[in-house]
């Protein structure tokens, strides 16, 4: 980890500290693994700071593409990155919001220590990317997103069919 990309938590200030730089995916261990090439560009801009309500607060964009197999074609394909999250740092569990209380629109981490903004991206990335990779086109299969699986026939239709006219 080097220096410059580690945010301290506690020394957050209002008018925050902005973080901004590219990475080579493939130079990202665990998100490596999910590829199917270590090209590609990862632009990120990351703004930590203290809010009117003196929480902190982590702006996170992230933007570019990566390569993933495609898993009905096998073929590699270009996928598009887009994120943007906005984290609400907090020092323990204890102070995490109620499960009914919490917004969609932010994430509460709990960070007790310095926070490594490469690992940060590096898990954005992979949170955002699909659990069964498509290359744009491709249908997904049955059962799957997007499409319902063909509906069959009752076992018990073949059995009306067997029973005669109904008789008053």
């Amino acid at each position: 980890m080097t220096n410059d990309m580690i945010l301290h938590p506690d020394r957050l200030t209002p008018k925050g500290t902005v973080f901004e730089g590219t990475f080579r995916p493939g130079d990202l261990e665990n998100l490596a693994a999910e590829l199917a090439s270590p090209d590609g560009q990862l632009r990120y801009r990351i703004v930590a700071r203290l809010d009117s309500a003196r929480r902190r607060v982590v702006s996170c964009i992230i933007e570019g593409f990566v390569f993933l197999t495609c898993q009905s074609t096998f073929e590699t394909f270009r996928h598009a990155i887009a994120i943007d999250d906005r984290l609400v740092l907090v020092g323990s569990d204890a102070e995490l919001p109620p499960l009914g209380e919490e917004s969609d629109q932010e994430d509460f981490v709990v960070a007790d220590s310095p926070v490594d903004l490469r690992g940060l991206v590096e898990e954005a990335v992979i949170l955002s990317l699909p659990m069964v990779p498509r290359k744009p086109g491709i249908a997904p299969g049955p059962g799957e997103e997007g499409e319902e699986e063909p509906a069959r026939p009752s076992p018990f239709a073949a059995l009306a069919g067997l029973k005669g006219p109904k008789r008053d």
